[in-house]
């Protein structure tokens, strides 16, 4: 289990959260970038994306002195298993409650792992928009929110650190596509960052894909003309490859029952970053801080998890070219 009073020392600082950041006198990154300006702003559709896909070069960006800003969508608060694992009822008894205490829970692993990396706690960012859903409010264009199965939410919210709607502007958004294109925008406008990264429209499920096209929609939107670029966490069965912590393999394409995975990428990618061994085992940390709940499993669904989770450690990180047009 997470150690609380960790959780709640991190609330505490948290405290001055995003608005205070914006207003804290920065050292010019190396391209003499403005303060308050990210060099790096990394978008995830839920807490653990962020570190799986970008650890690696979270960390390099933040060991050359540049800004890291990470912006997660959801608070993980849409999956039966871990609220059942959790809260020690079976899935048909969870309710509403069971999963904003998921949200909590995943919000506090990824601010651990977020500091394992040196990203500073102003730096992350939850939006609180809902968890296996993402994808219904992206198509939600009406004034009508969509309401989130299992926590029956209709409005962003944040559990252990607030979410950003409610902290810049004193309410909360309703699950609307406006009010999450008006949160993307604002944040683009105010972190001026030179590099995004996002998970790939590609990707296997759909709050990943969602969040490739709010982000793509921000990005047009605001005319933004940087690199724009893009992760990959489900590309088909058996991916990552190869299965297990290999930190000496890239990560490998390969043929499963006829298909080339991963599925609808491009392969080779064209962006790959070589680990150096510091990073690979900060990555390792990082991924460590979001499976606590799985770490005394031998055997099972939640054994299976964590080994799923420890395949992202690889000799590199991989990323393919956007599309801004």
């Amino acid at each position: 289990m997470i150690p609380w009073r960790l959780a709640r020392s991190l609330r505490v600082l948290l405290l001055g959260g995003w608005i205070a950041g914006c207003g804290e006198p920065a050292a010019r990154s190396p391209e003499g970038r403005p303060p308050g300006a990210a060099d790096l702003l990394v978008f995830a559709p839920h807490p653990d994306d962020e570190i799986l896909g970008c650890a690696g070069i979270v960390s390099r960006t933040l060991s050359e002195g540049r800004r890291v800003r990470i912006v997660l969508f959801t608070n993980g608060d849409g999956f039966p298993g871990w609220a059942s694992l959790l809260s020690g009822k079976p899935v048909e008894r969870l309710g509403a409650g069971d999963f904003v205490e998921l949200g909590r829970f995943r919000q506090v692993q990824s601010q651990l792992g977020t500091l394992t990396l040196g990203v500073k706690p102003e730096d992350l960012v939850f939006l609180g928009y809902p968890d296996a859903g993402l994808d219904r409010v992206y198509q939600a264009r009406g004034p009508e929110p969509y309401r989130q199965t299992f926590t029956s939410m209709t409005h962003t919210y944040g559990p252990a650190q607030g979410d950003y709607h409610t902290s810049a502007h004193g309410a909360p958004a309703p699950y609307t596509y406006s009010a999450a294109l008006s949160d993307l925008v604002e944040i683009l406008q105010h972190s001026k960052p030179g590099r995004i990264l996002v998970t790939a429209e590609a990707d296997r499920h759909r709050d990943h894909q969602a969040a490739y096209r709010f982000v793509r929609d921000a990005v047009r939107a605001t005319g933004f003309n940087g690199a724009f670029e893009t992760y990959l966490i489900h590309g088909g069965p058996e991916w990552p490859w190869p299965a297990g912590i290999t930190p000496e393999s890239p990560f490998e394409a390969h043929r499963v029952k006829g298909e080339s995975v991963p599925l609808g990428m491009p392969w080779p990618p064209p962006h790959r970053l070589a680990l150096r061994p510091e990073e690979q085992k900060l990555k390792l940390s990082a991924i460590r801080a979001h499976a606590t709940h799985l770490a005394g499993a031998l055997k099972g669904p939640d054994a299976e998890e964590r080994d799923y989770l420890d395949s992202f450690v690889k000799s590199e990180e991989v990323f393919w070219t956007g599309d801004s047009r």
